[in-house]
C-alpha cells in the first residue's frame, strides 16, 4: 500500500462509528493471533524441513498458502507445508486456536467451547479430536533417566480352537 493511500485509510478510521471501529479492532487482533500461531508452527519445525512423502531435504519454496510457507520437493515434486501430515492439517480459523486450546484446558464441553470461540459445534467437535491427537503423535523416541517396568497381562482367548 502506498503512503498516501495509507494516510487516507488512517483518516477514514476517524470517520468510522463505534461499531465499525470494534469490528476493525477485532479483525486486527485475530490477525495478531494468526501470526502468533504461524510463527509457533514454523519455529516448532526442525532446522531443515523434510518432505513428508519421501523424506528428502532438498526443497525449494513454493509460495504461501494461508500465510504458511509452502515447499516443493525436488525429488518427488510434491508440495507441502509444516502442517502436512499432522492432525492440524487443513484446519481453518488459526486465529481461534489459542482461544480453543484454553477452553480445552478449562474442560469446557464442545458446545460451550464453540460458543466462547465463535465457531460451529461441528468445528468444535473436529478440533477437539484433532487437538487431542497431537500428544499421541509426539511420543519420544527413546526414554531418559530412570525407567520402571512392570508386568503386563494380555487377555488371550482360545475360544473356537481345538
Amino acid at each position: 500500500m502506498k503512503t498516501t493511500e495509507f494516510k487516507a485509510w488512517l483518516k477514514s478510521i476517524e470517520r468510522m462509528n463505534r461499531n465499525q471501529q470494534d469490528k476493525l479492532r477485532k479483525s486486527l487482533e485475530g490477525k495478531k493471533d494468526t501470526d502468533e500461531v504461524i510463527a509457533l508452527i514454523e519455529r516448532s519445525s526442525d532446522d531443515k524441513p523434510a518432505c513428508p512423502k519421501c523424506k528428502a531435504t532438498k526443497l525449494y519454496r513454493w509460495g504461501k498458502v494461508s500465510d504458511l510457507q509452502r515447499y516443493r520437493c525436488r525429488q518427488c515434486n510434491r508440495t507441502f507445508n509444516m502442517l502436512t501430515g499432522t492432525p492440524l492439517a487443513r484446519l481453518r480459523h488459526k486465529d481461534k486456536w489459542f482461544e480453543y486450546e484454553q477452553t480445552l484446558i478449562e474442560g469446557l464441553s464442545i458446545r460451550k467451547s464453540a460458543d466462547s470461540c465463535g465457531i460451529a459445534n461441528n468445528t468444535s467437535f473436529k478440533w477437539r479430536h484433532r487437538f487431542l491427537q497431537i500428544p499421541a503423535t509426539r511420543q519420544p523416541d527413546k526414554m531418559n533417566d530412570i525407567v520402571e517396568v512392570d508386568e503386563t497381562y494380555f487377555l488371550e482367548s482360545f475360544k473356537g480352537q481345538r
